[in-house]
């Protein structure tokens, strides 16, 4: 650790802390940012930008949860459910002190399960081969569209269309060109990236257009002193931090989930577990702001972990951080933990000091963030534009990669619209070419269709992980059938 990372690390989590809390710019989005801003910088530095980013996002979803009941991310969504309630009777400090001190804690629970787990499942992973690696991604896109928001069967149509985007161009086995449509434009494929900040980006400017008022929130004054953890307060909650640290850490290292999943299944959890709560929930437990933060955070370890280890991104959010891994020349997977060891620890240091400078940043400038979300939002939609073109445009140097990221930016809006959710379309064009080639990989292997079906039930880890997948369209299918016979209900 140079003095130079270190100072990489630091503005990243706090340009993340205050992308986080704005509304409307998800931790998906600041990342695509992000790293569109890194292409070109050298690898650890950009690593150290990224990483503290992504701390710095998670932490600041609280502070507009709070304040203005609109979580700034996504990840964010459980903790307003009771932190507005606190803000409206006058505790807004305790609540984000505490919002703000159980990101802490979960950012260090799940690097400490990082720093366990990730080396075991670095040495596991060495066992894939083509086949398990062919069903370990299948999962990660199943379970993204099993998770996604709303209708199902559009999250599966918005994974497809994904999967449609990432085989454009070049067959990666035969070499042949496909989907290009006779243009010479498409003969290399869709960047990645450039789809990326268009459909999270570019999407967000689209939407914010016609929207010109400001958030109403000058009544809300946080005081330094009052936002610092209160020994009073941390008897009340400590309980969420045992259970909720471990759960949120375990919920990201599935793929396809994340800190969208960990927090609100946390809520649930502090629900059914908490006998004798500070007050009942959703009208002002603090116990109810603790549980989602502390799993939000602690799942940036295992979404980490399980994207290093298996080069399967754990969320959308990671799906964007691979990407640039990509960029940078690492080439994540069961050799990462061989061949680029040094690499992973880090990228621990990079969590440690962004997820503590997070806290720092939080307690300091949460004023100075209310202030700027306050501003209009004609202000700020032209400046995220500016952000989205120049990050594409500096991807290659390429007018073509500002083009594509318009033409997702139109796509991405539009799907919004029709309430398709955009993250299953992300990770399908990251992990479709992974899916495919590895499953023309296994049946060169094999050598044929029938003989490849054999193996997924005669190889150990593939007959496991061939459950999995089956159990995720099973519990899909459950979902699809819960859902139609609940709207005939309310029909009726």
């Amino acid at each position: 650790m140079t003095f130079t990372l270190l100072l990489y690390t630091i503005v990243g989590a706090a340009l993340g802390l205050f992308m986080g809390a704005l509304p409307g710019i998800t931790v998906t989005m600041t990342a695509v940012l992000v790293v569109s801003l890194t292409y070109g910088w050298p690898m650890m530095e950009a690593l150290a930008f990224i990483v503290g980013a992504f701390c710095g996002g998670v932490t600041g979803g609280c502070i507009s949860a709070i304040a203005l009941n609109i979580p700034g991310t996504s990840a964010a969504v459980a903790t307003a459910f009771d932190g507005y309630p606190l803000m409206r009777r006058g505790e807004a400090d305790n609540a984000l002190g505490t919002g703000l001190f159980s990101s802490l804690i979960g950012g260090l629970i799940g690097l400490a399960i990082m720093l366990l787990a990730g080396p075991a499942l670095g040495k596991f992973a060495l066992k894939f081969g083509s086949q398990e690696y062919f069903l370990l991604t299948m999962w990660g896109l199943t379970l993204v569209a099993v998770l996604s928001k709303g209708n199902n069967v559009k999250g599966l149509a918005a994974a497809f269309f994904g999967l449609f985007v990432g085989m454009i161009g070049m067959d990666p086995v035969m070499g042949m060109l496909r989907f290009t449509f006779g243009t010479s434009l498409l003969k290399g494929g869709i960047n990645f990236v450039a789809a990326m900040i268009g459909l999270f980006g570019m999407k967000e400017v689209l939407k914010q257009l016609g929207k010109t008022e400001s958030f109403n929130i000058t009544g809300t004054v946080y005081r330094i002193k009052g936002l610092l953890p209160k020994l009073s307060l941390i008897k009340k909650v400590w309980h969420t931090f045992i259970w909720g640290g471990p759960l949120g850490t375990l919920i990201g290292l599935l793929p396809g989930t994340g800190g969208d999943v960990a927090c609100i299944v946390a809520y649930g959890v502090a629900k059914q577990v908490t006998r004798k709560p500070s007050r009942p929930f959703g009208e002002g437990a603090y116990e109810g702001v603790a549980a989602p933060e502390v799993a939000n955070n602690a799942a940036i370890g295992g979404a980490l972990t399980t994207m290093m280890t298996l080069g399967v991104p754990g969320d959308s959010v990671t799906a964007v951080i691979l990407g640039s891994f990509y960029l940078h020349g690492l080439l994540p997977g069961p050799t990462f933990m061989l061949a680029e060891k040094h690499y992973f620890y880090m990228i621990v240091w990079f969590v440690l000091i962004g997820s503590i400078m997070a806290y720092i940043f939080g307690l300091l400038g949460s004023n100075l963030i209310l202030k700027a979300i306050n501003l209009p939002k004609w202000a700020l939609v032209p400046f995220i534009a500016v952000l989205c073109v120049v990050g594409s445009y500096a991807i290659q140097n390429n007018i073509y990669d500002v083009a594509i990221m318009l033409v997702f930016g139109v796509i991405g809006y539009l799907f919004e619209k029709g309430g398709f959710p955009t993250g299953p379309i992300v990770l399908a064009i990251i992990l479709g070419p992974m899916i495919e080639r590895n499953l023309r990989q296994a049946l060169v292997i094999t050598g044929g269709f029938f003989p490849f079906l054999s193996s997924l039930v005669t190889r150990p880890i593939s007959l496991v992980l061939l459950i999995l997948v089956v159990l995720s369209f099973w519990l899909q299918s459950k979902v699809m059938r819960t859902g139609t016979a609940d709207n005939k209900t309310k029909a009726a």
